[in-house]
């Protein structure tokens, strides 16, 4: 930490089950891997939380990053939160990360030379995996987050934003979609590459999100399934938003063919980055029809216009 401005600040919010004693937890570890990064320049982090979660926040948390900003918002989504901590960083290069996804050591480091070395880049996305502990959890950390992961550097269309390094200057004046969901990151990407923004995944910003299993993923599917169809009733411009609003609830069906279609193709290409190899791929395309499955109750609200309805993700 310095008096000078920083080379870059790292926002983190909580946007699952947050204020719960688990999540006060994944917060101590993401503070402490940040607190532990390899990096020889000068960098700020900002916890950013909603003001009646913050008065419970347990006395210790703060100390695992010592001299950890903590900010209190008005904000309720996840979406809000982080535009807040955005708005308040103090680097040009604004690093967003979940409260329960612990960076690798070499994060800051790896994030921070990719954006000086894609000048032209907007934001970019890091490779994002499960802890590993079994081979269904290692299964659904592909399908579940793997959607900006071309395998190599290069360039995207997506952005993953519990764990992302931003120029704050663009994100201030474009930013992050609140009101649509926990989910709404299409909004944002298309709203960038429209405005000739550049999108990058960079595999070495590695960072481990938390796994809650089969609950988490339910709810996590039903949020996208819904935000899949509310964003494009939204916006007239999104890919697919023709067929949602032509075909209405009709539509359905191919969204879920495509999206299985979609993951069956990460999973021929991506095993190996995620602990597993090609003769899993059966596995994992019979899995991609599963979550994709839970993700059809989401649609079916949107279209009844349904909220999205109870969820551990805000």
């Amino acid at each position: 930490m310095s008096a000078a401005a920083p080379a870059i600040s790292v926002v983190v919010v909580s946007d699952y089950r947050a204020g719960e004693d688990k999540s006060w937890d994944d917060l101590r570890a993401t503070l402490a891997a940040l607190a532990g990064q390899d990096f020889d320049e000068p960098f700020e982090c900002l916890l950013v939380e909603n003001r009646d979660d913050l008065a419970n926040l347990p006395a210790d948390v703060p100390s695992a990053f010592p001299g950890v900003r903590v900010l209190s918002s008005e904000a309720s989504g996840s979406y809000g939160l982080k535009n807040a901590g955005i708005a308040a960083a103090r680097g040009d290069l604004v690093g967003v990360l979940d409260a329960d996804c612990a960076p690798d050591r070499s994060w800051l480091r790896s994030g921070v030379d990719a954006m000086r070395r894609w000048s032209d880049a907007v934001a970019i996305s890091g490779r994002t995996t499960y802890p590993g502990r079994s081979l269904l959890e290692r299964c659904l950390a592909l399908l579940s987050r793997c959607y900006v992961d071309r395998g190599h550097s290069g360039t995207v269309r997506l952005l993953s934003t519990n764990n992302m390094i931003v120029r704050r200057s663009v994100f201030t004046e474009c930013p992050l979609p609140e009101g649509a969901g926990p989910f709404a990151y299409r909004l944002l990407t298309e709203g960038l590459l429209r405005r000739g923004g550049k999108l990058y995944f960079e595999p070495a910003m590695r960072a481990v999100h938390d796994s809650e299993g089969w609950a988490m993923e339910r709810d996590l599917r039903r949020g996208v399934g819904w935000t899949s169809v509310r964003i494009r009733q939204l916006d007239a411009t999104l890919p697919g938003a023709g067929v949602v609003r032509g075909l209405g609830p009709f539509s359905i069906p191919l969204f879920y063919a495509y999206r299985v279609g979609e993951s069956a193709g990460h999973c021929l290409r991506l095993p190996r980055h995620y602990g597993l190899s090609w003769y899993h791929a059966p596995l994992l395309i019979g899995l991609a029809m599963v979550v994709h499955g839970f993700e059809i109750s989401g649609m079916i609200g949107a279209f009844r216009n349904d909220g999205a309805g109870a969820s551990a993700y805000r």
